[in-house]
């Protein structure tokens, strides 16, 4: 399977397939982020049953986590900022791909998610989240089938954008809250430097104690465990398109001993930066 990385660079090509789908599982965790900023010309949607994903669009910030959907209707541009161990499905159609004799234009306006200039997050409780993984599940085996049937695909997935009709947790907006938004643009913009907790509470104008609550009221994670999994993602991607010593990498995160760094990267992704480097240097 490609990494997701390769995928999300696919689903914004304008000769892609009008119908794509893949499943997502733990080797993603490869991912580099953040991904390039797209506009793709199909919607898009990631639906996950495990993990978390961060993405940035329409100057807003989706966390997406179990039970979750996220949808970005065509031409809203996109970026991944963070990706960690999801399990689901990840996929896009062109609007036309619905188009048949079977299903009228009308029944297609009756599909708020479709009528959305903005992303839409939808929440789904156990049941309806195994119903709409199984529905998943029987869209890819079908899309997989050497004689696939275009028509049951297409009813699979309108059950599933029917699905996300029938909700009342439609989430068009920055679904994070202001301030953990900008905390996590913040967080993730590589050209910004790695504050403390302290810095950037200043920088918020709040108390530590306080920006500390609000992130974790909206996100589920503390501060420190945010710059923790962004000090990992940065590392990771050194790792993969440099030649820096540890040490470096170590001082550019603002890491003093090295031996922490190590430690802490391994904690994270059991191996060290080094065998880290050795599996995915990119050449």
């Amino acid at each position: 399977m490609e990494h997701s990385h390769r995928q999300m660079g696919k689903m914004g090509h304008p000769d892609m397939e009008p119908f794509s789908l893949k499943t997502l599982n733990e080797s993603c965790h490869q991912m580099v982020c953040p991904t390039p900023m797209i506009r793709s010309v199909i919607n898009s949607f990631i639906f996950l049953t495990e993990g978390e994903v961060v993405v940035e669009s329409c100057e807003n910030n989706f966390i997406v986590k179990k039970d979750e959907l996220l949808f970005i209707p065509n031409g809203v541009p996109f970026s991944i900022k963070y990706y960690k161990e999801c399990i689901g499905y990840m996929g896009g159609f062109h609007n036309s791909f619905l188009s048949s004799e079977i299903i009228q234009p009308h029944i297609l306006k009756s599909i708020t998610i479709l009528q959305s200039q903005q992303p839409i997050k939808e929440c789904f409780d156990k049941e309806e989240s195994l119903r709409i993984n199984l529905t998943l599940k029987k869209m890819v085996d079908e899309n997989n089938n050497k004689k696939k049937n275009d028509l049951l695909i297409k009813m699979l997935l309108l059950d599933l954008l029917f699905s996300c009709n029938d909700t009342d947790t439609h989430l068009p907006k920055n679904d994070i809250g202001n301030t953990s938004s900008k905390f996590l643009e913040l967080i993730f913009d590589e050209s910004k430097e790695i504050l403390t907790i302290t810095e950037y509470a200043q920088h918020f104008g709040v108390t530590p104690n306080h920006l500390n609550k609000t992130i974790k009221l909206h996100t589920g994670k503390t501060l420190s465990e945010w710059i923790e999994e962004s000090i990992i993602m940065r590392s990771k991607t050194l790792l993969q398109e440099t030649n820096l010593a540890i040490s470096e990498i170590a001082e550019r995160l603002n890491i003093l001993d090295q031996s922490y760094f190590s430690r802490k990267f391994k904690r994270h992704e059991n191996c060290s930066p080094l065998e880290y480097r050795k599996r995915n240097k990119k050449s």
